[in-house]
């Protein structure tokens, strides 16, 4: 079975590009095709078979490609995929509008339907005008997207949230796959920075800023790992304990998640893969209980559970982590349910099943 892989756009390292990374172990030797790659943003890629669309000569650059996300459709569909038996896209995008041949195997891997399409509510915090403007344009791609998720062969979602989603975006099932993690590439320690952590894009769905406002109202130290276009307004809100970092290479992210009080998921995610990394690291969450934080996350077991999206809820959450009895090999055990190679055999056996 001759197999391809396709992600959105290799233009920045996230957790979709962690999962697509472990795909490509999964499947030594299929292509990988993609909108745009950066190979500067995605090492991880370099010397990969990455084959791209036209989009690769309009920008190489994550922002620019979102906001020319008009001509991501026809990029994906003017892929030619007729050499390969089974399809294997990666999409919170546009990566599922791709067109196989009748009679080859289409399984979509939704990390989430596009969110600037179906949540527009929470991708667009704080652009309301923005919003807006686009609805008449954005409309018209909801039906393409809606359109496109039919042709799909089946679905695999990240999360049991996702599964829902795209139930009710799509009217299709989904079988819940979770991320995977490489554990063994982290190692616990008994040193302590004595430092909260947030590692995030820095955008307005992910509410970095109740982790910056509880951290400076309570005199918290609080580090901040991630790029993104909200930066000068989080940098503007937070006091004297607060550092951002930008971006880092992983084994200095891994460094810090070994040593960190305790990370910090402050907004409601689609599955939360950092949590798991925290946990590999031997170090607990501290996680809003919505979303994919549900399935990785126990209060006091394993983690840190706030309630409500509020200052004081993250403060008292964040004082329990200080006084944290969690066994570090407790949380290293619960990570490896999310184990890379339980992932690679899963999406295997989902291949060969058909």
């Amino acid at each position: 079975m001759r197999v391809a892989l396709v992600h959105d756009y290799l233009t920045e390292m996230g957790g979709a590009e962690r999962v697509v990374e472990a795909m490509t172990r999964t499947f030594p030797g299929a292509p990988l095709y993609t909108s745009a790659f950066s190979p500067s943003a995605c090492p991880a890629f370099v010397g990969l078979d990455v084959r791209t669309s036209f989009a690769q000569r309009l920008t190489s650059r994550k922002g620019a490609a979102k906001a020319l996300f008009f001509t991501l459709p026809a990029a994906f569909r003017s892929l030619d995929l007729s050499a390969f038996d089974a399809v294997v896209s990666s999409s919170s995008g546009f990566a599922h509008h791709v067109r196989p041949r009748a009679d080859a195997l289409h399984i979509c891997y939704c990390h989430n339907p596009p969110r600037f399409l179906w949540q527009p509510e929470d991708y667009f915090r704080g652009r309301t005008t923005l919003r807006w403007t686009l609805e008449p344009a954005l409309a018209g791609f909801r039906r393409l997207d809606r359109a496109a998720a039919g042709r799909v062969g089946s679905y695999l979602a990240n999360s049991t949230t996702v599964r829902k989603r795209i139930r009710a975006t799509y009217g299709r099932d989904a079988t819940v796959l979770h991320p995977p993690v490489d554990t063994l590439l982290y190692q616990p320690t008994a040193d302590r920075s004595d430092r909260f952590l947030v590692v995030s894009r820095l955008l307005p769905y992910k509410r970095v800023d109740l982790a910056v406002d509880a951290a400076t109202s309570a005199g918290l130290s609080l580090d901040v790992v991630g790029e993104g276009p909200d930066r000068a307004r989080l940098e503007a809100r937070a006091g004297k304990t607060v550092s951002f970092f930008g971006r880092v290479p992983d084994g200095e992210v891994r460094d810090l998640l070994a040593r960190c009080t305790a990370l910090i998921l402050p907004g409601a995610e689609d599955f939360g893969l950092t949590v798991v990394e925290a946990q590999a690291a031997g170090r607990p969450a501290i996680a809003y209980g919505a979303g994919g934080a549900l399935e990785t996350v126990t209060d006091g077991v394993n983690g840190f559970v706030f309630t409500e999206q509020s200052v004081p809820a993250l403060i008292a959450a964040m004082h329990r982590a200080q006084d944290d009895g969690i066994d570090p090999d407790a949380l290293v055990a619960s990570a490896r349910r999310f184990d890379v190679a339980t992932f690679g055999l899963r999406l295997r056996s989902t291949l060969r099943a058909g």
